[in-house]
Protein backbone atom coordinates (compact mmCIF):
# COMPACT_ATOMS: atom_id res chain seq x y z
CA UNK A 1 0.00 0.00 0.00
CA UNK A 2 1.06 3.85 -0.87
CA UNK A 3 2.44 5.24 2.77
CA UNK A 4 0.78 8.25 4.03
CA UNK A 5 3.23 10.80 2.44
CA UNK A 6 2.22 10.17 -1.10
CA UNK A 7 -1.16 9.60 -0.67
CA UNK A 8 -1.00 13.15 1.07
CA UNK A 9 1.36 14.56 -2.38
CA UNK A 10 -1.72 12.55 -4.58
CA UNK A 11 -4.64 14.31 -2.68
CA UNK A 12 -2.98 17.58 -3.55
CA UNK A 13 -1.82 16.65 -7.30
CA UNK A 14 -5.69 15.56 -7.47
CA UNK A 15 -7.32 18.92 -6.17
CA UNK A 16 -4.86 21.01 -7.72
CA UNK A 17 -5.88 19.49 -11.26
CA UNK A 18 -9.51 19.55 -10.30
CA UNK A 19 -9.56 23.63 -9.47
CA UNK A 20 -7.36 24.21 -12.46
CA UNK A 21 -10.31 22.08 -14.97
CA UNK A 22 -12.66 24.03 -12.79
CA UNK A 23 -11.37 27.40 -13.63
CA UNK A 24 -10.98 28.31 -10.36
CA UNK A 25 -7.74 30.27 -10.66
CA UNK A 26 -6.28 29.67 -7.57
CA UNK A 27 -2.68 31.19 -6.10
CA UNK A 28 0.32 29.72 -4.28
CA UNK A 29 -1.45 31.33 -1.76
CA UNK A 30 -5.28 29.84 -1.85
CA UNK A 31 -3.50 26.31 -2.19
CA UNK A 32 -1.28 26.92 0.71
CA UNK A 33 -3.70 27.78 2.65
CA UNK A 34 -6.25 24.86 1.71
CA UNK A 35 -3.94 22.09 2.07
CA UNK A 36 -2.24 23.53 5.79
CA UNK A 37 1.25 23.70 3.70
CA UNK A 38 3.95 26.00 2.90
CA UNK A 39 3.60 28.02 -0.58
CA UNK A 40 7.34 26.81 -0.74
CA UNK A 41 5.45 23.18 -1.16
CA UNK A 42 2.88 24.18 -3.17
CA UNK A 43 5.48 25.63 -5.66
CA UNK A 44 7.20 22.04 -6.12
CA UNK A 45 4.16 20.57 -6.47
CA UNK A 46 2.99 22.78 -9.29
CA UNK A 47 6.59 22.05 -11.23
CA UNK A 48 5.65 18.42 -10.69
CA UNK A 49 2.51 19.05 -12.40
CA UNK A 50 3.67 22.01 -14.88
CA UNK A 51 5.68 19.21 -16.53
CA UNK A 52 2.85 16.89 -17.03
CA UNK A 53 0.19 19.21 -17.28
CA UNK A 54 -0.34 22.61 -19.79
CA UNK A 55 -0.80 24.95 -17.23
CA UNK A 56 -0.16 28.72 -17.02
CA UNK A 57 -0.91 32.01 -15.24
CA UNK A 58 -3.49 34.43 -16.18
CA UNK A 59 -2.62 37.98 -16.23
CA UNK A 60 -3.34 38.24 -12.41
CA UNK A 61 -1.32 35.58 -11.60
CA UNK A 62 -3.45 33.44 -11.10
CA UNK A 63 -3.29 29.02 -12.28
CA UNK A 64 -4.94 28.12 -14.79
CA UNK A 65 -5.03 25.43 -17.71
CA UNK A 66 -3.86 26.65 -21.17
CA UNK A 67 -7.09 28.07 -22.94
CA UNK A 68 -9.32 24.99 -24.19
CA UNK A 69 -7.74 22.24 -22.12
CA UNK A 70 -9.65 20.00 -19.69
CA UNK A 71 -9.18 17.12 -17.26
CA UNK A 72 -12.65 15.92 -19.19
CA UNK A 73 -10.67 15.86 -22.18
CA UNK A 74 -7.98 13.22 -20.78
CA UNK A 75 -8.60 9.43 -22.08
CA UNK A 76 -8.79 8.56 -18.07
CA UNK A 77 -11.38 9.54 -15.46
CA UNK A 78 -10.29 10.99 -12.40
CA UNK A 79 -10.56 7.66 -10.90
CA UNK A 80 -8.45 6.01 -13.24
CA UNK A 81 -5.75 8.46 -13.34
CA UNK A 82 -5.94 7.72 -9.30
CA UNK A 83 -5.48 4.23 -9.36
CA UNK A 84 -3.26 4.50 -12.09
CA UNK A 85 -1.00 6.76 -9.50
CA UNK A 86 -1.21 4.27 -6.75
CA UNK A 87 -0.35 1.50 -8.97
CA UNK A 88 2.86 2.90 -10.34
CA UNK A 89 3.85 4.14 -6.71
CA UNK A 90 4.20 0.08 -5.56
CA UNK A 91 7.57 0.45 -8.13
CA UNK A 92 9.32 3.29 -6.30
CA UNK A 93 12.45 0.96 -6.09
CA UNK A 94 13.07 0.54 -9.53
CA UNK A 95 15.54 2.39 -11.48
CA UNK A 96 14.28 5.73 -13.38
CA UNK A 97 10.68 5.14 -12.07
CA UNK A 98 9.87 8.85 -12.17
CA UNK A 99 11.10 8.86 -15.92
CA UNK A 100 8.68 6.60 -16.73
CA UNK A 101 5.37 7.56 -14.64
CA UNK A 102 6.33 10.92 -16.28
CA UNK A 103 6.56 9.19 -19.90
CA UNK A 104 3.15 6.92 -19.31
CA UNK A 105 1.44 10.48 -17.98
CA UNK A 106 2.39 12.07 -21.41
CA UNK A 107 1.61 9.31 -23.72
CA UNK A 108 -2.08 9.01 -21.71
CA UNK A 109 -2.55 12.47 -22.43
CA UNK A 110 -0.66 12.88 -25.64
CA UNK A 111 -4.04 13.01 -27.61
CA UNK A 112 -5.91 15.95 -25.37
CA UNK A 113 -2.76 18.15 -25.68
CA UNK A 114 -3.35 19.01 -29.66
CA UNK A 115 -5.50 21.94 -29.26
CA UNK A 116 -8.18 22.31 -31.82
CA UNK A 117 -8.46 26.37 -30.67
CA UNK A 118 -5.79 29.08 -31.20
CA UNK A 119 -6.02 31.39 -28.89
CA UNK A 120 -3.32 34.26 -28.92
CA UNK A 121 -3.16 35.54 -25.39
CA UNK A 122 -0.47 38.39 -24.43
CA UNK A 123 3.11 37.59 -23.14
CA UNK A 124 3.10 38.97 -19.70
CA UNK A 125 6.07 41.11 -18.29
CA UNK A 126 7.42 38.27 -15.16
CA UNK A 127 6.00 38.69 -11.74
CA UNK A 128 6.64 37.25 -8.91
CA UNK A 129 3.63 36.96 -6.85
CA UNK A 130 5.10 36.10 -3.55
CA UNK A 131 7.70 38.74 -3.61
CA UNK A 132 7.79 40.58 -0.15
CA UNK A 133 7.03 43.87 -2.78
CA UNK A 134 3.78 41.96 -4.10
CA UNK A 135 2.74 40.94 -0.73
CA UNK A 136 2.89 44.29 0.80
CA UNK A 137 1.09 46.17 -2.39
CA UNK A 138 -1.49 43.21 -1.77
CA UNK A 139 -1.77 43.74 1.91
CA UNK A 140 -1.87 47.82 1.53
CA UNK A 141 -4.10 47.54 -1.58
CA UNK A 142 -6.88 45.15 1.34
CA UNK A 143 -6.63 47.41 4.11
CA UNK A 144 -6.82 50.38 1.84
CA UNK A 145 -3.76 52.03 3.33
CA UNK A 146 -2.20 55.34 2.28
CA UNK A 147 1.90 54.71 1.51
CA UNK A 148 4.61 56.47 0.14
CA UNK A 149 5.96 55.45 -2.62
CA UNK A 150 9.42 55.71 -3.52
CA UNK A 151 10.50 54.93 -7.15
CA UNK A 152 13.92 55.36 -9.02
CA UNK A 153 13.17 58.63 -9.95
CA UNK A 154 10.37 60.15 -7.54
CA UNK A 155 8.87 59.32 -4.02
CA UNK A 156 5.04 59.90 -3.90
CA UNK A 157 2.05 59.43 -1.56
CA UNK A 158 -0.69 57.15 -3.08
CA UNK A 159 -3.70 56.08 -2.39
CA UNK A 160 -3.65 52.18 -3.34
CA UNK A 161 -5.89 50.64 -5.77
CA UNK A 162 -5.06 47.58 -8.24
CA UNK A 163 -1.87 45.70 -9.54
CA UNK A 164 -3.11 46.08 -13.17
CA UNK A 165 -1.37 44.86 -16.33
CA UNK A 166 -1.63 46.93 -19.73
CA UNK A 167 0.23 45.68 -22.88
CA UNK A 168 2.05 43.19 -21.57
CA UNK A 169 3.51 45.22 -18.31
CA UNK A 170 2.40 44.98 -14.94
CA UNK A 171 1.31 48.46 -13.19
CA UNK A 172 0.17 49.69 -9.80
CA UNK A 173 -2.99 51.78 -10.09
CA UNK A 174 -3.37 54.43 -7.67
CA UNK A 175 -4.63 58.23 -7.03
CA UNK A 176 -0.82 60.46 -6.79
CA UNK A 177 -2.44 62.75 -3.88
CA UNK A 178 -0.17 65.37 -5.00
CA UNK A 179 -2.69 66.66 -7.99
CA UNK A 180 -5.27 64.13 -6.56
CA UNK A 181 -5.25 62.19 -9.99
CA UNK A 182 -5.67 57.96 -10.53
CA UNK A 183 -2.69 57.01 -12.62
CA UNK A 184 -0.90 53.67 -13.56
CA UNK A 185 2.60 53.89 -12.23
CA UNK A 186 5.56 51.23 -13.40
CA UNK A 187 6.03 48.25 -10.88
CA UNK A 188 9.47 47.55 -12.11
CA UNK A 189 10.44 50.89 -11.08
CA UNK A 190 9.05 51.18 -7.83
CA UNK A 191 12.28 50.54 -4.59
CA UNK A 192 10.31 50.90 -1.35
CA UNK A 193 7.12 51.49 0.05
CA UNK A 194 6.64 53.06 3.41
CA UNK A 195 3.12 52.80 5.29
CA UNK A 196 1.84 56.16 6.35
CA UNK A 197 -0.89 55.19 9.06
CA UNK A 198 -3.59 57.04 7.31
CA UNK A 199 -6.54 55.35 4.95
CA UNK A 200 -8.70 56.05 2.17
CA UNK A 201 -12.46 55.79 2.12
CA UNK A 202 -12.34 55.60 -1.81
CA UNK A 203 -15.00 52.71 -2.37
CA UNK A 204 -14.38 49.62 -3.97
CA UNK A 205 -17.27 50.09 -6.61
CA UNK A 206 -15.37 53.82 -7.88
CA UNK A 207 -11.99 51.85 -7.83
CA UNK A 208 -13.90 50.05 -10.30
CA UNK A 209 -15.56 52.04 -12.30
CA UNK A 210 -12.72 54.07 -12.93
CA UNK A 211 -10.64 51.20 -13.62
CA UNK A 212 -13.14 50.70 -16.13
CA UNK A 213 -12.11 53.92 -18.35
CA UNK A 214 -8.23 52.67 -17.90
CA UNK A 215 -7.68 51.06 -21.55
CA UNK A 216 -3.82 51.66 -21.60
CA UNK A 217 -0.99 52.66 -19.30
CA UNK A 218 -1.04 56.02 -20.29
CA UNK A 219 -4.33 57.03 -18.37
CA UNK A 220 -4.75 59.73 -16.01
CA UNK A 221 -8.31 60.64 -14.44
CA UNK A 222 -10.06 63.32 -15.21
CA UNK A 223 -8.82 64.00 -19.06
CA UNK A 224 -11.05 62.14 -20.80
CA UNK A 225 -12.13 63.13 -24.15
CA UNK A 226 -13.78 61.44 -27.76
CA UNK A 227 -12.31 60.27 -30.61
CA UNK A 228 -14.55 59.88 -33.39
CA UNK A 229 -13.81 58.04 -36.57
CA UNK A 230 -14.49 56.59 -39.97
CA UNK A 231 -14.41 53.12 -40.45
CA UNK A 232 -14.72 51.68 -44.12
CA UNK A 233 -16.96 48.74 -45.14
CA UNK A 234 -14.06 46.58 -45.81
CA UNK A 235 -13.62 46.00 -41.71
CA UNK A 236 -16.95 47.44 -40.34
CA UNK A 237 -17.77 43.88 -39.69
CA UNK A 238 -15.02 43.45 -36.94
CA UNK A 239 -16.03 46.58 -35.23
CA UNK A 240 -19.88 45.80 -35.36
CA UNK A 241 -18.80 42.65 -33.59
CA UNK A 242 -15.92 43.23 -30.89
CA UNK A 243 -15.68 46.45 -28.73
CA UNK A 244 -12.17 47.05 -29.22
CA UNK A 245 -12.24 48.89 -25.96
CA UNK A 246 -14.90 49.32 -22.99
CA UNK A 247 -16.25 52.95 -24.26
CA UNK A 248 -16.48 52.24 -28.12
CA UNK A 249 -19.83 52.75 -29.65
CA UNK A 250 -21.32 53.16 -32.97
CA UNK A 251 -23.00 56.78 -33.73
CA UNK A 252 -23.76 55.59 -37.19
CA UNK A 253 -23.91 53.50 -40.30
CA UNK A 254 -24.57 55.01 -43.45
CA UNK A 255 -25.72 53.09 -46.43
CA UNK A 256 -22.38 52.30 -48.35
CA UNK A 257 -21.68 49.61 -45.11
CA UNK A 258 -19.27 52.15 -43.35
CA UNK A 259 -19.21 53.34 -39.88
CA UNK A 260 -18.65 56.15 -37.47
CA UNK A 261 -17.23 54.79 -34.20
CA UNK A 262 -16.39 56.97 -31.35
CA UNK A 263 -14.06 56.05 -28.48
CA UNK A 264 -14.19 58.04 -24.73
CA UNK A 265 -10.66 57.42 -23.62
CA UNK A 266 -8.44 59.50 -21.12
CA UNK A 267 -5.05 59.64 -24.24
CA UNK A 268 -4.15 59.34 -27.29
CA UNK A 269 -2.48 55.93 -26.45
CA UNK A 270 -5.66 54.32 -25.83
CA UNK A 271 -6.70 54.26 -29.36
CA UNK A 272 -3.56 54.98 -31.32
CA UNK A 273 -2.54 51.55 -31.50
CA UNK A 274 -6.45 50.30 -32.62
CA UNK A 275 -6.54 53.07 -35.23
CA UNK A 276 -2.88 52.17 -36.72
CA UNK A 277 -3.85 48.43 -36.90
CA UNK A 278 -6.64 49.33 -39.15
CA UNK A 279 -4.99 51.61 -41.44
CA UNK A 280 -5.90 52.84 -44.26
CA UNK A 281 -9.33 51.67 -43.48
CA UNK A 282 -9.77 53.89 -40.81
CA UNK A 283 -9.94 57.47 -40.96
CA UNK A 284 -9.84 59.84 -37.90
CA UNK A 285 -12.39 62.74 -37.90
CA UNK A 286 -11.99 64.36 -34.49
CA UNK A 287 -10.07 65.78 -32.37
CA UNK A 288 -8.07 67.42 -35.24
CA UNK A 289 -5.62 67.51 -32.85
CA UNK A 290 -5.25 63.57 -33.21
CA UNK A 291 -5.52 63.78 -36.25
CA UNK A 292 -2.71 65.89 -37.45
CA UNK A 293 -0.65 64.12 -34.95
CA UNK A 294 -1.23 60.68 -36.73
CA UNK A 295 -0.64 62.66 -40.10
CA UNK A 296 2.72 63.98 -39.21
CA UNK A 297 3.74 60.59 -37.86
CA UNK A 298 2.78 58.69 -41.12
CA UNK A 299 4.65 61.53 -42.95
CA UNK A 300 7.49 61.56 -41.01
CA UNK A 301 7.59 57.85 -41.62
CA UNK A 302 7.34 57.94 -45.09
CA UNK A 303 9.70 60.44 -45.64
CA UNK A 304 12.47 58.29 -43.84
CA UNK A 305 11.69 55.03 -45.83
CA UNK A 306 12.24 57.47 -49.27
CA UNK A 307 15.36 58.34 -47.78
CA UNK A 308 16.90 54.89 -47.66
Amino acid sequence: MPDQKYTKVLNRFIQILTKLSNDERPTTKDFAQEFNVTVRTVQMDLRRLIGLYPITKDSEGRFMFEPGYSLKKTSLSSDEMIFLSLALNQFDDVDDIDKIKDKIYKKILNHSLYNPYFIKYEHLENIDVDSPLITLLERYIQSKEIVEVVFTDKTLDLELYKIAAFDGFWYLFAKDLSDGKTKTFKLSKIKNILPLDKYHRTSTQAIEETLKKAHSAFFEDGTSFQVLVKVDKEVADFFKAKEFIDTQKIQKEFEDGSLHVSFEVSHDEDVDNIIKAWLPHVEILEPKRFRDKLTNELETYLQKIKTK
